[in-house]
């Protein structure tokens, strides 16, 4: 009798809050980025070269090595298709639902409107995991309407951003294009593998008010950006920031991190 009580009182939780509600006891996510997923062998690009087609053997690669660290949702920094062309996307959902992965797609810079849509989100929202409030935000707006690969955020975005913040949760955020800049000498760093990497001391003017809604709230505890390539971690006004190697970029196919939530740990690994 006690035994159907509790399953009775399970499901009802699940369909008024969602499974997700329950997850109590999650203690660890995954993180993949720039998947990149299109038809074509090989990309030059200014981090290296990039394997689009690669997607189809490492996205399920590395979706099974996370299921097997008990991992079950997944953040996708953006850049998830190629040319935003959206039977890539359709690709991209089938293989996270054939993993019964849920996956908090972020948009890249390399997402449209429709990739977007077919994955099923917003391009900025959150979701609660027990004590975790993960939310993803749209770093690709180009401010002035002109193309920028710096990006950019709008005014309604950080109006949404302060309500978001005003939780007593632990906060992850997710988003494709870093606040810093990466092309400047005004700091000599290195990336998480010691190859040279230049990253700015200070945040990009275009992003200051977005990074003072971060750090005034004392509760984001990191910042996860892909558009970079690589892998690479900053501490800046009491926030760790972490980039990621692209999933399809030589030298780091199978690229993926778990992140522990009780100790906000993040482990770079890859999956062969």
């Amino acid at each position: 009798m006690v035994a159907i009580l509790a399953v009775s009182i399970f499901f009802v939780l699940v369909k008024k809050y969602g499974l997700h509600y329950l997850i109590q006891s999650e203690t660890k996510i995954g993180w993949v980025t720039d998947i990149h997923a299109d038809r074509f062998k090989k990309r030059d690009v200014d981090s290296g070269i990039i394997y689009p087609k690669k997607y189809m053997e490492y996205l399920p690669k590395t979706l099974d090595a996370m299921k097997d660290e008990g991992v079950d949702v997944v953040i996708a920094t953006g850049d998830n298709t190629n040319s935003g062309d959206d039977n890539y996307a359709r690709d991209l959902k089938r293989i996270a639902d054939e993993k019964k992965m849920e996956v908090l797609w972020v948009r890249g810079n390399h997402d449209n409107d429709e990739v977007m849509g077919i994955l099923g989100v917003e391009d900025y929202y959150y979701n609660d995991y027990g004590n975790t409030r993960i939310i993803v935000m749209d770093t690709t707006e180009y401010l002035n309407s002109e193309y920028d690969y710096k990006g950019g955020v709008n005014p309604e975005q950080l109006a949404w951003l302060r309500e978001a913040v005003k939780t007593d949760k632990e906060i992850i955020v997710a988003m494709h294009i870093p606040v810093f800049d990466s092309d400047t000498e005004a700091i000599n760093t290195y990336d998480l593998k010691s190859e040279f990497f230049g990253l700015s001391q200070d945040v990009l003017e275009r992003f200051s008010e977005l990074e003072g809604i971060l750090s005034e709230s004392n509760n984001v505890k990191m910042v996860l950006s892909g558009h970079w390539h690589m892998s690479w971690r900053k501490e800046y006004n009491g926030i760790e920031y972490y980039g990621e190697s692209a999933l399809t970029r030589e030298g780091s196919e199978g690229a993926y991190a778990t992140i522990n939530l009780e100790n906000n740990q993040v482990d770079y690994k890859f999956a062969k």
